[in-house]
């Protein structure tokens, strides 16, 4: 495949892709290559088993809306995952959520650290979630400093003092259509204009966050990313071709594909 953009989050085995071999398809067609979430212990697996049959990349990970239901035995399953099979790039989706929640503060807590640690031992890059939980989740780092540069923000919806402290952390920062809607995206629009070029990745996280004011289809895919990036670079105040460019070089840093 001739590579154009790599979508670092798409969750493909969800009730609205009733053909995920088509969706990849389709972004394939794009030059889109897709990077699959994964987040809790059965969407592991399908991660695990589709990216051994195609031109994708995977996570493995427990989502802090999951970690109330999750078990020691996910960790070992993440383990041998990570261990065994190169497409799975990265720990995670892991880390805390504090916006609706759905697992209690002490097992999102429990299983971010056990993943961090994970991470560690396997050197492996890790793929972050964090919504109204900044202070406990840079908390969580404290001793874990080294793989901070080793690891992305996803979905960033944060303002622009948190930002600061994750890049002076070392994080990556991933922008996902939440940058085009207008209705809540102040904060994020004002915070991106202090992301450097070479920290920044561009994700859908299809078949949510359907980027607004392209008069798009209401379920996501990961060929809408085109409509982040335009989005983005507008509030980066960079060329497009040069995000789209420099998005690509840092994945491929990131996750070593």
């Amino acid at each position: 495949m001739d590579i154009t953009y790599y979508d670092i989050g798409l969750n493909l085995f969800t009730r609205s892709f009733t053909k995920p071999e088509r969706i990849l398809a389709d972004a394939a067609a794009d030059g889109i290559c897709c990077i699959l979430t994964g987040s809790e212990d059965r969407e592991n697996r399908k991660v695990n088993d589709f990216v051994k049959r195609h031109d994708a990349y995977g996570t493995a990970g427990i989502h802090p809306h999951a970690a109330d239901e999750a078990k020691e035995a996910d960790i070992a399953e993440i383990r041998r995952i990570v261990t065994t099979n190169p497409r799975v790039v990265a720990v995670g989706e892991t880390g805390l959520d504090y916006d609706r929640m759905y697992s209690t503060k002490e097992n999102q807590l429990y299983f971010f650290k056990e993943l961090i640690a994970l991470a560690e031992e396997l050197d492996k890059p890790m793929f972050l979630h964090e919504r109204d939980a900044a202070h406990d989740f840079i908390s969580c780092f404290s001793g874990h400093e080294a793989i901070c540069s080793q690891s992305v923000v996803h979905c960033y919806t944060g303002d622009r003092k948190t930002l600061e402290t994750l890049l002076d952390m070392g994080f990556y920062i991933g922008i996902t259509g939440w940058i085009c809607d207008e209705r809540r995206a102040d904060d994020l629009r004002d915070a991106v204009s202090i992301l450097p070029l070479d920290r920044v990745l561009l994700e859908t996280d299809a078949p949510y966050l359907t980027p607004r004011g392209f008069h798009l289809p209401r379920i996501n895919v990961p060929n809408n990313i085109v409509y982040v990036a335009q989005t983005l670079a507008l509030y980066m105040d960079v060329p497009v071709g040069d995000l789209i460019v420099q998005a690509k070089k840092n994945t491929e840093t990131l996750f070593r594909l």
